[in-house]
């Protein structure tokens, strides 16, 4: 990957991840009305997704490939899409 392409995947990772971690900080009505009705199963999935692109925007690259690829933005960012859509809907 070209450097140009890897520090726009960067940048748009850790967009992301300061997004989700802004709303489920400062909004967290946004995901729930109260404790009963807190889709934990799609939160995690948004939670996993939001760490997996800090560490994908800090620029840490494992020696491991399988995270490697676990902490790229193939996985990443469409956990963070999926998380957020089934919250919403």
């Amino acid at each position: 990957m070209s450097k140009g392409l890897s520090l726009a995947a960067r940048f748009i990772s850790i967009v992301m991840a300061l997004t989700v971690t802004v709303g489920v900080v400062c909004f967290p009505r946004l995901i729930a009305v109260d404790m009963h009705t807190v889709p934990h199963g799609w939160l995690v999935c948004l939670l996993l997704g939001m760490s997996f692109s800090y560490v994908h925007a800090f620029g840490f690259i494992p020696n491991n490939p399988y995270l490697r690829i676990l902490f790229s933005p193939i996985v990443a960012w469409p956990l963070i899409i999926l998380g957020a859509t089934m919250i919403v809907l």
